[in-house]
């Protein structure tokens, strides 16, 4: 476009047009400008999650040393995490728990080997890594079943119950599901406790 053929109140409003046209891009950098900001603001927090995470991969934070299963801190944290990826997706989980009975009675020796005992079982008896075990008080064991639904998590009762039987190991096995016997998480973990 030839400028010089145009006259005064052309070069005027192309002016204005042009100064529009950088206004409006201006605007446009801003609103960019403010999505990098945020979109670098929610990845630094993954990153930090995901730094937290491997901070206590094979620590006692994630780890029980005496029976190599997750830390009760470790399993609370998955079972919140798949008690709201169940609720978005639609999809049924259990939890179950394993007390091994009269502990208090039992010798130093007897306590470690039935704790390694049901440790070891429960590992053997679920779905690894869908499934998750974990320790979650001195004589008690928590089982995350993923995924699903109450017929076959009480399959799964009944072979951790008549594993401890065959391995003469006295314990209590609890069972709750979601969402049959309950929707609240907290209630889910009363039901077992």
């Amino acid at each position: 476009m030839e400028y010089e053929k145009l006259s005064k109140e052309e070069l005027i409003q192309r002016v204005r047009e042009l100064e529009d046209e950088i206004s409006k891009l201006k605007m446009r950098e801003n609103e960019l400008e403010m999505l990098l900001t945020e979109y670098s603001s929610i990845m630094k927090k993954q990153f930090e999650v995901f730094d937290d995470f491997i901070k206590d991969v094979g620590t006692k934070r994630m780890i029980d040393p005496l029976t190599r299963v997750y830390s009760k801190e470790h399993m609370l944290k998955l079972i919140s995490y798949y008690h709201q990826k169940a609720f978005e997706e639609n999809f049924g989980y259990a939890i179950i728990t394993v007390t091994i009975s009269n502990f208090d009675k039992m010798a130093q020796i007897e306590k470690e080997q039935n704790l390694l005992g049901v440790g070891k079982l429960l590992k053997e008896l679920v779905r690894v890594p869908l499934d998750s075990v974990g320790r979650s008080s001195e004589n008690q064991f928590i089982v995350l079943l993923t995924e699903v639904n109450k017929e076959n998590s009480m399959k799964v009762k009944e072979r951790i119950e008549n594993a401890l039987i065959l391995h003469n190991i006295p314990a209590t096995v609890k069972i709750s599901n979601y969402p049959d016997d309950s929707t609240n998480i907290e209630e889910l973990m009363k039901i077992v406790e």
